[in-house]
């Protein structure tokens, strides 16, 4: 199983999820990230997976773009905690004792765990990460020595990538 998890909102992380993906992808290899676009086949009952993804993962990374929080705001009538899959993955996360990052692009600010429901303001507590559009070759070097220090069990393909 895929020991890092990619956690994103379609509407403005995945392009960064999908960059990331690739390039961790690149430097552990495909069957060590798990993306949900890329990674389930069609015809695949996607919420089996992905939960079972969530729990056998080493880490998941919650992308947080600038408008991550407006998600959650009470103002918004479209969200439901039941429905929101980025919640959900979450805390199956939490649930199974996994190490959650929250990696936040360009544009987002450090999380406030005030503007997060109860079960998830804890990610505003945790250690984040940077992916900037403007400095991708540095983070993403970055990003992968702290995944491999936070998951011993990912081990890079290729010494020194192409990042």
């Amino acid at each position: 199983m895929a020991q890092v998890f990619i956690n994103y909102r379609r509407e403005g992380g995945a392009y960064a999820a999908a960059l990331l993906d690739m390039l961790l992808s690149d430097r552990f290899g495909e069957e060590q990230v798990f993306r949900a676009a890329r990674s389930i086949a069609p015809g695949s009952d996607y919420s089996d997976i992905i939960l079972e993804a969530v729990a056998e993962c080493g880490v998941l990374l919650v992308i947080v773009d600038a408008g991550w929080l407006n998600k959650f705001s009470s103002d918004n009538r479209d969200y439901s905690p039941t429905c929101d899959w980025v919640a959900r993955e979450i805390e199956e996360a939490f649930k199974h004792g996994r190490v959650v990052v929250p990696v936040l692009l360009s544009g987002a600010e450090r999380l406030n765990g005030e503007s997060l429901p109860g079960s998830l303001a804890r990610v505003a507590r945790l250690q984040y990460l940077r992916f900037d559009y403007r400095n991708i070759r540095q983070d993403i070097n970055f990003i992968s020595e702290q995944l491999s220090r936070a998951c011993p069990r990912i081990r890079e393909v290729r010494r020194g990538g192409t990042c």
